[in-house]
């Protein structure tokens, strides 16, 4: 997970304190479960290609970051691409050392340096109550991609009165997605690029087809090759418009992708309110989308309507939710199927996994003028208060 989006993550935390109820939400659309499998006992290295789209291609954890959360105007049509690689191996080293060779299709050199240190994983400190957020409102939950909400609509969870132990509970496990320890908490080596306090642009038509090399004194030698099937996906070219009270989105299909998933989070009309919306068809308990996705598993998932199909190009935010919430951020997440490899039966064991993503975040709702700037041309600028400020979610 990139420093951008832990960030963006971390300022959702609110967002899933109702877990602590027994609640399963899923976080951001354009941010898939990480961390929650056990490390096997064997060499792992872990990638994720993501190609970003709107504000989710802004460089996360710079100017324009805290220019978008204070109110700013970010671009609407930027693309990007991330990649993070992370080498983890059972022991420790004195001296540890890797990089990750790459193939000139990338243009990034020849290798990527994979930042390593020893370490011996143990429990992270405890939540402190001062850093649990008592929640007020409620929190209504819509879903589906109808223009009108369908019966039952909207869920309604009453968010005062949780617990602090609820909390606690709720807010240990966001902290998981976060982290990846070994096994038992077992010492171990790992190596990564880019570093977390670094932010590494990778060239907007970079491609990863091609011969890869992971070498290092802690992991056996890791040899694959990527094909086309496996390279970063498409830009998501995501439009809105309005129909009635609804907001229709429309995008083009994305080329390998298994499906769609497009989430809605914002500020409800009434003070302390939350309101989600999803495109899944399912139950909110039931629309988180697994990391490590494969071919199989997407097609069940589009089956049971927490996906959509990959032939896909249009779906709506109802008018029930668009009226419920004053301003919301929209992220739309196209999956690609991850590469699975392992070594040769006989040979020195490893795990790979290249996961692959296209994601596009743009705001919804009231506070769309202050973040596009090609939006309300002809109009009054709009006041200071009405921008998008993405911690008056919280």
């Amino acid at each position: 997970m990139g420093a951008g989006q832990r960030r963006i993550r971390q300022a959702a935390g609110p967002l899933v304190v109702v877990l602590g109820t027994g609640l399963a939400l899923p976080a951001l659309a354009a941010t898939p479960k990480v961390g929650t499998r056990q490390a096997a006992p064997v060499a792992t290295y872990g990638m994720e290609a993501v190609t970003s789209s709107g504000m989710g291609a802004m460089a996360m954890g710079g100017a324009d970051i805290m220019r978008m959360m204070m109110g700013g105007r970010p671009s609407m049509n930027s693309t990007s691409r991330q990649l993070e690689l992370r080498l983890q191996a059972p022991g420790k080293v004195a001296s540890p050392s890797a990089e990750h060779r790459i193939p000139p299709a990338l243009a990034m050199g020849t290798a990527l340096p994979l930042r390593s240190d020893s370490d011996s994983p143990g429990q992270p400190a405890p939540w402190q109550d001062k850093d649990i957020p008592e929640p007020k409102g409620r929190l209504l939950l819509y879903r589906g991609c109808a223009e009108s909400a369908g019966a039952g609509q909207p869920e309604i969870i009453t968010l005062k009165g949780l617990l602090p132990e609820q909390r606690r509970q709720a807010l240990e496990g966001l902290r998981g997605l976060a982290t990846s320890p070994a096994a038992g908490g077992a010492p171990l080596t790992s190596g990564r690029w880019p570093a977390a306090a670094e932010a590494q642009a990778v060239p907007a038509q970079a491609s990863l087809v091609g011969s890869h090399v992971v070498a290092s004194n802690y992991a056996p030698e890791i040899r694959f090759q990527v094909e086309r099937s496996h390279d970063f996906l498409a830009p998501v070219t995501l439009t809105t418009t309005t129909a009635g009270g609804a907001q229709r989105l429309g995008w083009q299909a994305i080329p390998t992708a298994l499906g769609y998933q497009a989430m809605a989070t914002g500020m409800g009309r009434q003070e302390g309110d939350i309101v989600m919306w999803t495109s899944s068809e399912a139950p909110w308990a039931d629309s988180s989308v697994p990391g490590e996705l494969r071919a199989p598993a997407a097609a069940r998932l589009v089956q049971r309507g927490v996906l959509l199909a990959p032939e896909r190009t249009t779906c709506s935010v109802s008018a029930q939710a668009m009226a419920a919430m004053r301003m919301a951020m929209l992220t739309f997440t196209a999956y690609g199927d991850t590469l699975l490899l392992n070594s040769a039966k006989g040979a020195p064991s490893w795990r790979l996994s290249l996961e692959r993503r296209s994601t596009a975040m743009r705001p919804l709702g009231e506070g769309l003028e202050g973040l596009d700037p090609g939006a309300g041309e002809g109009k009054e600028e709009p006041k200071k208060q009405g921008s998008f400020n993405l911690f008056k979610l919280f």
